[in-house]
């Protein structure tokens, strides 16, 4: 077990020299593809809407039973500040959806799935809502 541990490591240290940042283990992740809509697309302010995707491998298959989080900045903020707001998981089909109350403020909105092996992470588009 520990030269297992000990090999995982030299192997990321040698994938991190190499200039690619990433360990060797998730350069063998399959990728992910996650997409992101409002419904109503476009709400005002007042207005409570949800926010709905899917969570896909680059192959197509729906991958059902992962976590997948939701991200929030104030509208217009700088990009890279973005804060945990809810986490839910997917459906068997790859779908998923997060309510936001009409109390909400105009926000840019993100979706990210964490990765969990064999599949890779992904992150959405941003999107705006109530601006």
């Amino acid at each position: 077990m520990r030269n297992s541990v000990l090999l995982l490591l030299m192997v990321c240290a040698i994938g991190i020299l190499a200039g690619t940042g990433v360990c060797a283990e998730e350069q063998d992740r399959i990728p992910t593809k996650i997409s992101i809509a409002l419904d109503p697309a476009t709400p005002q302010a007042g207005q409570e809407f949800y926010i709905t995707g899917t969570l896909i491998s680059t192959t197509g298959e729906p991958l059902g039973n992962k976590w997948i989080v939701l991200e929030s900045t104030a509208a217009g903020a700088t990009p890279g500040k973005f804060q945990y707001l809810k986490v839910t998981r997917t459906e068997r089909d790859g779908s998923f959806s997060f309510f936001r109350p009409s109390a909400s403020p105009p926000e840019d909105l993100k979706v990210r799935f964490k990765g969990l092996y064999p599949y890779a992470a992904s992150e959405s588009d941003v999107v705006s809502a109530k601006k």
